[in-house]
Formats: structure tokens, C-alpha cells, sequence
């Protein structure tokens, strides 16, 4: 077997591991990507550039500031996984290496960023409720939320789709979405590759880490605010004559006088007939007291249609300071394109006769606009 020059490279197995992790992205490579170049540690924030909004106006006009030009994410993820390569292992090619090694590797920490992005669902107030059999007029019918919240849809390209198994297999029976005669090749494509592809103006995408929702146990669905409620709350207390239970992260209300939905960001239990949340996004307007308060509580699977500015992913890379101790071998990797990075080390083990490999990334995740989603509560 031929030897592998490459089997005590950090930066072998940084590289390797970085585009590994790049194929593997499900929900991370669909979203907005910031990166800081400067070596960081679990728990720092960080600033990445958000994307701007502009307003036309009357010609001629001042020039504008940029809308919240930076926003701050804190790096709270940091995983790792570690195995070993025996002598037995090192004497393989790189390519033996690469798939029995690092490609699970960095499929496992691909798999842990997807999981964080995907429980920002509980960030998102709008919902759909989707059909027992999914099919057109759901789709349909997201479609025209988003495009009545103003979401940016004239870029195909930025606007996903993540369904759950349920949902995919669901279009996937339909003659609108796999057949010819309801959707031309891309219908048999789908027949071939079980891929959805694009749809009614979505990027549809399926993903085993669809998050799933537990609604709270709130006694009553209809309350009313507790006071006036200024623009621009964080946080919103509702009563009713009876009032027990909790909210759950995730859960929605709409309070009467304006269509915006809001999300609890935190669980919250009712004491004394009242309840207290923390909400996003922050109220649109000025609620009067009294003003009645409409509670969605649903069990759900929290499938996601999404433009990519909705959520963001940021990354940092780790130090290798452990290097210049003389602990270990150590190597980062970063993709200035797609802001990824990874750091690989390796060191020693001489009772075990083995090299220790681990491989460990650095990122946070963030709802940018939680009005540039919709819940397809199926």
C-alpha cells in the first residue's frame, strides 16, 4: 500500500476537514456567513456585517447611513471530535483516510452547526399550517406570506425551503412536483435524484434536523395586555381572568391593532393570572391596555421557507497557541468564500501506539429578521 506523506500534517487534515464540512452543509450553506479573522474563544462576540436597507427617495437626497451596518453574535458553539489513527491507519493512502476518517468527522460537526441553525425556528412568529398531505396550495399559500411581509423574492437564489421526511414525501407523490406533465424535466430530475429542487419559488432542501416544537401549557389563548405597551418592547405581560401555565420558546401570539406576529424568546410560566415574555421582533407600535392578545400554541414539526438574510452563521478561528508550547500540531483552515473554519491537531500517543486527531470548529447563530421566514407548522 502506498505510503501517506500526509498522515502527521495538521494542515492536511485542516484543509481536508474544511471541504468536507463544505460539502456536508445542510441549512448553514443557505444562510447569511460572518467571519472574524482574528483567533477566538467559546463565548466572545464578535461584529459581521449585516445586510443593508436602503429607501428610495426624491431625487435629489442626502446620502444614506447604512441600516445596522454590523451586528454583534456571540461564538457560544464550540465542538470538537476527536479520534485516533493507529500505525495500521497511517499506512493507508490519504484518500483512506479522508473517508474513514475526517469526512464522518466533519459530517458530525456539519450536522451540530445545522442543529443550532435549526432551533432559530423558534425565532420566527409566522406560520402556515400545513396540510395533512402537503402539497401546492401550502406552498402556495407561504409564498403569499412572504410576499405580503415584503420579503425580498425577486432573487430565487436566496429563498429555501427545509422540510421534514413527512413533507418531502408528501410532494414528492405529487404530479406537480416529480412528473413530467406537472413540472416538466425538473419533475423527472426529481423521479431520478429524490431531490425536489426548485419549486413555486423555493429551493427546497430536506433535512433530518428539522426542528420540532413543544408547545406551553397556557390555560387560555385569548388574553389582553397589562398596560401600554410601548414601540419598540422587548418583552409584552398579558392577563386573563384565569390565567395558568407557561409559554414555551417558540410559541406566537398577534396583539389586536396590527399584523405583526411576535415569537417568545424565552419560557415563561403565569403567576397570579398574569404572564410576563420576552418577545421578537420587538413591538411594531404602540399597544393600548387592554388590547387583546391572540396565542397560537401548536406541537409542531417546524419546517422552514426562508430568505437566506434571515439567519446568519459566524465563525472564527480557533488559536494554535498550543503550538508554540510544543502540546500538539496544529493547523487552521478557513475558506475566505463561504467563511468557514476549522481547526485540526494532532500529538502522540505513545502507550497507544497512535496518533491523536482532533478536529474542532468555533461559530455562533443568529435570527437576523424574523420577518424573512415563515414555520410550515407540519
Amino acid at each position: 500500500m502506498a505510503q501517506n506523506f500526509n498522515a502527521y500534517d495538521p494542515i492536511f487534515y485542516a484543509n481536508e476537514s474544511l471541504m468536507q464540512l463544505r460539502k456536508a452543509l445542510g441549512m448553514a450553506g443557505r444562510v447569511y456567513r460572518g467571519y472574524d479573522k482574528a483567533p477566538q474563544q467559546k463565548g466572545s462576540t464578535i461584529s459581521i456585517r449585516k445586510p443593508g436597507t436602503f429607501t428610495a427617495q426624491n431625487a435629489p437626497s442626502l446620502p444614506q447611513d447604512i441600516d445596522a451596518p454590523e451586528v454583534q453574535i456571540k461564538l457560544d458553539q464550540w465542538k470538537d471530535v476527536p479520534f485516533k489513527l493507529t500505525d495500521k491507519d497511517l499506512s493507508a493512502t490519504g484518500e483512506v483516510i479522508i473517508q474513514e476518517h475526517i469526512a464522518p468527522a466533519a459530517y458530525a460537526i456539519a450536522d451540530a452547526i445545522d442543529q443550532s441553525l435549526n432551533g432559530l425556528y423558534a425565532d420566527i412568529p409566522w406560520f402556515y399550517d400545513i396540510a395533512a398531505t402537503a402539497g401546492v396550495a401550502d406552498v402556495t399559500a407561504v409564498n403569499q406570506i412572504m410576499f405580503d411581509n415584503k420579503v425580498p423574492l425577486i432573487d430565487a437564489s436566496m429563498i429555501h425551503w427545509e422540510v421534514d421526511s413527512d413533507m418531502k414525501t408528501d410532494l414528492l407523490n405529487q404530479s406537480a412536483f416529480t412528473q413530467w406533465q406537472g413540472s416538466g424535466q425538473a419533475g423527472v430530475n426529481a423521479q431520478v435524484t429524490g431531490d425536489i429542487g426548485m419549486r413555486y419559488g423555493f429551493n427546497f432542501f430536506a433535512n433530518q434536523n428539522v426542528a420540532r416544537h413543544t408547545k406551553g401549557t397556557l390555560s387560555a389563548t385569548t388574553a389582553a395586555l397589562v398596560g401600554a405597551h410601548a414601540k419598540g418592547a422587548k418583552q409584552v405581560t398579558i392577563d386573563a381572568g384565569t390565567l395558568t401555565g407557561t409559554l414555551k420558546k417558540g410559541d406566537t401570539f398577534v396583539v389586536a391593532g396590527h399584523a405583526q406576529r411576535y415569537a417568545v424568546t424565552a419560557d415563561a410560566t403565569a403567576s397570579a393570572n398574569q404572564i410576563t415574555v420576552a418577545i421578537t421582533p420587538v413591538l411594531a407600535i404602540d399597544y393600548p391596555d387592554n388590547a387583546q392578545v391572540t396565542v397560537s400554541l401548536d406541537d409542531h414539526s417546524a419546517t422552514l421557507a426562508f430568505h437566506r438574510n434571515a439567519f446568519a452563521l459566524a465563525m472564527a478561528p480557533l488559536s494554535t497557541m498550543g503550538q508554540e508550547l510544543g502540546s500538539a500540531r496544529m493547523a487552521v483552515a478557513t475558506d475566505p468564500v463561504t467563511n468557514l473554519s476549522l481547526r485540526s491537531t494532532l500529538w502522540y500517543d505513545g502507550g497507544a501506539a497512535a496518533v491523536n486527531v482532533r478536529i474542532d470548529a468555533l461559530w455562533g447563530a443568529m435570527t437576523l429578521d424574523p420577518n424573512l421566514a415563515v414555520r410550515g407548522r407540519n
